[in-house]
C-alpha cells in the first residue's frame, strides 16, 4: 500500500481540483508551466509503478497538443507567437489536470474511497459511480496493455517505425479497448442485478475516516468473556 493511500481520498481529489483550476486560470504559458512542472514533480516524487508510462504518454500527447494548436491557431491568422504561448498553455494545463488526478487516483483503493464514501453518509448511487470509475481506470490501464502485448505478438511493431505512424498504432488500440470497456461494464450491471443490489440500503464502513484513513481492528473474541 503507498503511504498516500491512508490520506482521505476526497481530500487527495480536492488538491488535485485545485491545482489543475490553478492551471486553467493561469494567464500565461509561463504560469501554466510552473504549476505543470510542480504536479510533475509531485508525480516523479510519488514513486508510483505507472510513473514511467505516464510521463510517456504526456510527452507524446503534449508535443501533439502543442503541434496542433500552434498550427490551428496560425492558420486563423494569430500571430505566432500568441499562437506558441496558447499552445503551451493549453499543453500545460493538461499536463495540469491529467498528473494531478492520475496521483489522486493511483493512490486510492477502491476499499478506502468506499469507507469513505459511507463515512460522508453519500447516496448508494453516487458511491457506486465513484467505486466503479476509480476501480475502472486501473483495469482499462491494464486492458490496454494487455492488447498493445496481443499485438506485438502477432507482429504488429507498435514500438518502431517513424512517429505518425506509432501514434495511429496507438489510437487502434482504443477500438479494442471500448469493446473490452463495454463488456466489463455489462459484467458488472449482470452481477449487480444478480446480488440483487439496493443502493437504499445502507452500508457498514471497515474503517475510521479522516483526515487519514485508519483500519479498524476487530476482536475476534470478546474480551468480557471466558473461555
Amino acid at each position: 500500500m503507498h503511504r498516500l493511500d491512508r490520506i482521505n481520498p476526497f481530500v487527495k481529489l480536492l488538491a488535485a481540483l485545485v491545482l489543475s483550476s490553478l492551471g486553467w486560470v493561469a494567464g500565461s504559458a509561463v504560469t501554466a508551466g510552473v504549476i505543470a512542472a510542480v504536479v510533475l514533480a509531485a508525480v516523479i516524487a510519488c514513486r508510483l509503478p505507472q510513473t514511467r508510462g505516464y510521463l510517456k504518454l504526456m510527452a507524446l500527447v503534449g508535443g501533439l497538443v502543442t503541434l496542433s494548436w500552434t498550427l490551428s491557431f496560425v492558420w486563423n491568422g494569430t500571430p505566432l507567437a500568441a499562437a506558441i504561448d496558447d499552445a503551451l498553455r493549453m499543453a500545460f494545463r493538461l499536463i495540469a489536470t491529467t498528473g494531478s488526478f492520475f496521483v489522486a487516483i493511483e493512490t486510492t483503493s477502491a476499499g478506502t474511497l468506499l469507507a469513505a464514501c459511507s463515512r460522508l453518509r453519500l447516496p448508494g448511487s453516487l458511491t457506486l459511480v465513484l467505486v466503479l470509475v476509480i476501480g475502472m481506470i486501473p483495469l482499462m490501464r491494464e486492458e490496454f496493455q494487455s492488447i498493445g502485448e496481443t499485438q506485438r505478438a502477432r507482429g504488429l511493431e507498435l514500438d518502431r517505425g517513424p512517429l505518425p505512424r506509432r501514434v495511429l498504432y496507438a489510437l487502434a488500440r482504443g477500438v479494442p479497448l471500448m469493446v473490452q470497456t463495454f463488456r466489463m461494464a455489462e459484467t458488472i450491471a449482470l452481477a449487480l442485478s444478480i446480488y440483487g443490489f439496493d443502493p437504499k440500503m445502507a452500508r457498514t464502513s471497515w474503517r475510521d475516516i479522516g483526515w487519514l484513513t485508519i483500519q479498524t481492528d476487530f476482536p475476534l473474541t470478546n474480551p468480557g468473556r471466558t473461555t
